[in-house]
């Protein structure tokens, strides 16, 4: 319920009750908070009722419309040591100041629930401190505008609001940091008036205030300036001298330190009777000799700025709202090209009218390998302030100072653009809480500790379309939409990039948007193509790498190399042949310089085009080899992990150790959930690295391990069908080069791979001709597993005999070479056979066997599978019951411990035990499920024969209810 009432040029209120948003009204409510809190209605005083109640009301009104939580209003009454009853309290407060503040309690306008608090609604003026800002804001504006009578008007008005002591008798923390922060503003006020009044020429009228502010406030050297100033101008010279004495003397006795430069500067003038400084000012129309200059330092905006636009509204709302003790600061950091300096000069410009004072720019080159200096920074700022070439101070600190100080009463906006770090940064802050900053930098300059942060990324798809079409024209992206898209895609939506290509577009409009897509397919080629006179995304980049020392530049280039989405820190550490402490320095570094991004602790990933940029370079600089060399250091570092994780997800398994020797240790994996989260973090990285490997001569066979190593990882249910075309890759270099053991080991994995996807025409050859290399190899480990899963095809092929006899061969072989869980695996999977001949007893003690060893070995995975099969064989033996009461605790070790593969077919069992049961309802649920989760892990086969069990149960219900 947004007020319209809007305050006049003055500042001031102009009604008393305001039109509300949906027709209400709210009363001619004023709050007084700088002297007694105060409330009243119509000039009616209003019972407020205790001090406490005093203090809720406080801090609803400071908050200007904004929630004020239960917590906060807590923590303002009664601080680190709340009673146990203080939200109780503070709902009581709020019940009884509605009672005093709504005329209409059954439709509160005034005081209202939002957000988990409360927000006070009342009109712009109702509230005094409100007011007071408002009328300090106009003041400034005025002055802006050279009209320092109005000005001067408009801060004695502000000032003639305070009734007393601010909050007087509210008790808690926030009513004194209220006291505290007024106090400090009230000053800043009056410092302001004072000066308008000199350039008025009132310098007799305000000689005796300044003289008790002075007394007040001995080490504030604004006031002292002040005073000497008018001193002098009444005539009183030797005064003046005497008062700089002073304060020499106060601050060298109080603090050790000498008058800023800016009062030294004004003792000298007015020794030398300097009429530039010292004599008096007439008000004038527009600027006046001897006041400061108001730089106007802003680069245009573009025509062509689009997009962020929340972004834009926050940091509008931010820079515009000055903080209590400090100065605003917020950076904007984002790698080369994303468009920071273009998002700093649009909200600057949509900020620019609320400083007063002026804007400061300055391009401080922090990407290039000549990037400014802070100290002649200053000395251009100092000259735009108003200060002569002669009065600039030799030293840094010196001339921080003074830019300090002259920053000190001003509200002025300072755009550091292309910041390098913080040390550039320090001397150009300034110290007061009036004046704003707006940085931008490649990375996050570490320590600056800003107001608000903005990590900037590519625009979205519809902004980048908007910004492309704003340039190439609307008309040729509606006659060619998708090559626009295609074109955005190639810029990966990169402001730079899609600018250049958009003006090479305009620039020959005779060219179709599909001819420039074809000269971006080319990825070599990509960043030639995105160049246009003096802009290029390849130059962009080039300047951030240039900066980088031999080892992360190094490090950028071949973490490119792998054909990977992203990078863990242990994956790059291997490639890069670093300690992980190691690592981590130089990616956090890359990080730091925009080259680099970190989504999640410990990952890290390239920008499209950052990747180009660096792969180009790798091509460059690097030897082939090395590419190569790398690739392979990072499968050796996966095929240990795997192991390690093999070891704890199939305890008592014999493959991990049959794995080719590797040199690395990889990471530990003390918990089956950490092998499986590895799975989920690395296991399509894991594909497409073991593809780009098998490119190398010879390394067929650390991706047939790795691929083995993977098996009980895709137990998952998902990354079957990235796996088959790695397999067969695997297999046929394997076949070529004569490798028996990788052509078994890929043979394997494929023909399991085929299976789980339902291809048994392929599958039961591929496995035939694995388990023949396999057993010419004597890979026993490897051999027991295929003949489990060619006893499974021969079971969905109906030839239960043979079935019989390999699931035969899989335990023989599973002792022989001591690998109990294959054993205990093979006699789970013997269950559907002795169920396909009718032998649910043998199916029974087959699945008992099977489940006492997986829970000696203690595997979930095998214990929920064995419990799978004891229900197939419960159904079996007319059970239902205890058949849906088995499957349930699969459903809750699946759950448990993050096995999803088991969900579909235990959803569906369940599904046919209801239906069994004569419960077709439930069945159908079931089913539904059952068909759900399939889909999820595309799984086809379950999910037809869940929709055949879901089609049977809902007929089974028309039956049900046909009768």
């Amino acid at each position: 319920m947004a007020s319209v009432l809007r305050p006049g040029r003055a500042g001031q209120s102009r009604g008393v009750a305001t039109e509300q948003t949906d027709g209400t009204r709210v009363t001619d409510i004023r709050i007084v908070l700088l002297g007694p809190v105060r409330a009243t209605r119509g000039g009616e005083e209003l019972d407020l009722g205790p001090a406490q109640r005093h203090a809720v009301l406080a801090a609803l009104a400071v908050s200007e419309g904004r929630v004020v939580t239960t917590e906060e209003l807590v923590d303002g009454l009664w601080g680190d040591a709340p009673p146990a009853h203080a939200v109780a309290a503070v709902r009581n407060h709020v019940s009884h100041l509605r009672s005093v503040l709504e005329e209409d309690r059954t439709a509160p306008c005034v005081l209202v629930s939002a957000g988990g608090g409360y927000v006070l609604r009342v009109p712009v003026g109702a509230v005094d401190l409100t007011l007071f800002r408002s009328l300090a804001q106009d003041a400034a504006r005025l002055r802006a505008e050279g009209d320092f009578e109005g000005s001067a008007n408009r801060l004695r008005q502000a000032l003639g609001l305070q009734t007393g002591k601010p909050l007087a008798g509210v008790p808690g923390p926030h009513a004194e940091r209220q006291r505290e922060m007024f106090a400090e503003r009230r000053l800043t006020v009056v410092h302001e008036r004072l000066e308008v009044e000199l350039a008025l020429g009132h310098h007799a009228r305000v000689v005796e205030e300044l003289a008790s502010l002075v007394s007040e406030f001995p080490l504030n050297e604004g006031l002292r300036a002040l005073l000497m100033t008018a001193l002098h101008r009444s005539g009183r010279r030797s005064e003046a001298l005497a008062a700089f004495a002073d304060v020499r003397r106060v601050l060298d006795a109080e603090l050790g330190v000498e008058p800023t430069l800016a009062l030294r500067d004004l003792h000298e003038r007015i020794l030398r009777r300097d009429p530039d400084r010292c004599a008096p000012a007439a008000p004038v129309a527009g600027r006046q000799p001897g006041s400061h200059s108001y730089p106007e330092q802003l680069p245009s905006d573009t025509q062509e700025f689009t997009g962020r636009g929340e972004l834009v509204e926050a940091l509008v709302r931010v820079l515009g709202t000055p903080q209590a003790m400090a100065p605003t600061i917020v950076a904007v950091a984002g790698m080369g090209g994303v468009g920071k300096t273009a998002l700093a000069v649009h909200v600057a410009q949509r900020v620019r009218r609320h400083f007063t004072d002026g804007q400061l720019y300055v391009n401080l080159r922090g990407a290039r390998p000549d990037p400014m200096e802070p100290g002649a920074v200053l000395v251009r700022f100092l000259r735009s302030l108003g200060v002569a070439e002669s009065a600039v101070p030799e030293q840094i600190e010196e001339r921080s100072a003074m830019y300090r100080s002259l920053l000190a009463e001003r509200r002025v906006l300072v755009v550091l653009d292309d910041a390098r770090d913080l040390a550039q940064l320090r001397p150009l802050l300034p110290g007061s809480e009036r004046s704003a900053v707006l940085v931008t930098s490649r990375s996050r300059p570490l320590g600056l500790a800003p107001t608000r942060q903005v990590d900037l990324d590519v625009l979205e798809p519809d902004e980048a379309l908007e910004l492309f079409s704003r340039i190439v024209g609307r008309r040729r992206v509606h006659a060619e939409p998708d090559a626009a898209r295609e074109l955005l895609a190639a810029c990966c939506h990169l402001p730079l990039a899609i600018r250049i290509v958009a003006a090479r577009g305009a620039a020959r409009p005779d060219w179709s948007l599909a001819a420039l897509c074809h000269r971006l397919a080319d990825r070599r080629q990509r960043l030639a193509e995105l160049s246009m006179h003096d802009l290029a995304v390849d130059a962009c980049f080039q300047l951030s790498y240039d900066q980088l020392p031999p080892l992360a530049a190094r490090a950028f280039r071949l973490l490119a190399v792998p054909q990977t989405s992203d990078l863990s820190l242990s994956a790059a550490a291997a490639g890069l042949e670093l300690t992980e402490s190691s690592a981590l320095d130089v990616l956090d570094g890359l990080v730091h310089a925009g080259l680099l991004e970190s989504p999640a602790p410990d990952r890290y990933r390239y920008h499209d085009l950052l990747r180009l940029f660096a792969q180009a370079r790798a091509e460059q600089l690097d030897p082939q080899e090395e590419h190569g060399a790398l690739v392979l250091r990072m499968i050796d570092q996966a095929v240990a992990t795997a192991a390690n994780a093999y070891r704890t997800v199939r305890p008592g398994h014999g493959i991990p150790d049959a794995l080719a020797p590797v040199a690395a240790p990889g990471l530990p994996m003390p918990e089956r959930a950490d092998g499986h989260r590895w799975l989920d973090e690395e296991g399509g990285n894991l594909l497409d690295l073991a593809g780009q490997a098998l490119d190398i001569t010879g390394a067929h066979a650390a991706v047939a391990d790795l691929l083995l190593a993977l098996d009980p990882h895709l137990d998952s249910g998902f990354l079957w069908r990235d796996l088959i075309g790695v397999c067969r890759r695997t297999m046929h270099l394997a076949a070529a080069h004569g490798d028996t053991r990788a052509e078994g080991r890929a043979g394997y994995m494929l023909g399991g791979g085929l299976m789980q996807l339902a291809d048994l025409d392929e599958a039961e050859p591929v496995s035939a001709r694995a388990a023949a290399q396999a057993g010419a190899c004597g890979d026993l480990p490897v051999l027991a597993e295929i003949n489990n899963v060619r006893a499974m095809i021969s079971h969905q092929r109906q030839r239960t005999q043979e079935s019989f006899a390999l699931f035969a061969e899989a335990i023989r072989h599973a002792d022989d070479c001591g690998s109990a869980w294959t054993k205990a695996n093979a006699l789970a999977n013997s269950v559907i056979s002795h169920l396909a001949c009718e032998e649910a007893d043998l199916a029974g003690r087959a699945a008992e066997e099977s489940l006492a060893m997986f829970r000696l070995l203690e595997d979930p995975f095998g214990e929920a599978y064995a419990l799978h099969c004891a229900g197939r064989a419960a159904r079996d033996l007319g059970d239902a019951d205890r058949a849906i009461a088995l499957y349930e605790q699969v459903l809750a070790l699946a759950r448990a411990h993050g096995l999803p593969v088991f969900a579909p077919s235990s959803m569906l069992h369940i599904a046919n035990c209801q239906l069994d049961a004569g419960r077709p309802a439930e069945a159908a649920s079931w089913a539904e499920q059952s068909v759900t989760a399939s889909r999820k892990l595309q799984m086809q086969r379950m999910e037809s024969l869940a929709l055949d069990t879901l089609a049977r149960s809902l007929a089974a219900q028309q039956a049900a209810h046909g009768c």
